[in-house]
C-alpha cells in the first residue's frame, strides 16, 4: 500500500479479535514496524513496535491513520 508521502507500507492480517476488531502488522520499508489493533470505529491501538528487528517504543506516523481509517472500512 503507497501512503500519501509516497512511502510504500506493507499490512498484514494477524488475527480477528474477540472484539469485532483485527490485529495487523505494518511495515515500513526502512525497517519499522507497528503491531496494531483496530476496531470497527477505526480506533487504534498499538500492541508492540520495533525498529529494525528490535523491540522499540516507536510513535505512529502521520500517515497511519490513513492506512488504519482504510483498514476499518474492510
Amino acid at each position: 500500500m503507497q501512503v500519501y508521502t509516497g512511502e510504500e507500507v506493507t499490512v498484514e492480517h494477524m488475527k480477528t479479535l474477540s472484539s469485532r476488531g483485527a490485529r495487523f502488522d505494518i511495515t515500513t520499508d526502512d525497517g519499522r514496524k507497528w503491531r496494531v489493533d483496530v476496531t470497527r470505529d477505526g480506533d487504534v491501538e498499538i500492541v508492540m513496535s520495533w525498529r529494525g528487528g528490535e523491540l522499540a517504543d516507536l510513535e505512529l506516523p502521520e500517515w497511519a491513520g490513513d492506512v488504519t481509517a482504510r483498514l476499518a472500512r474492510v
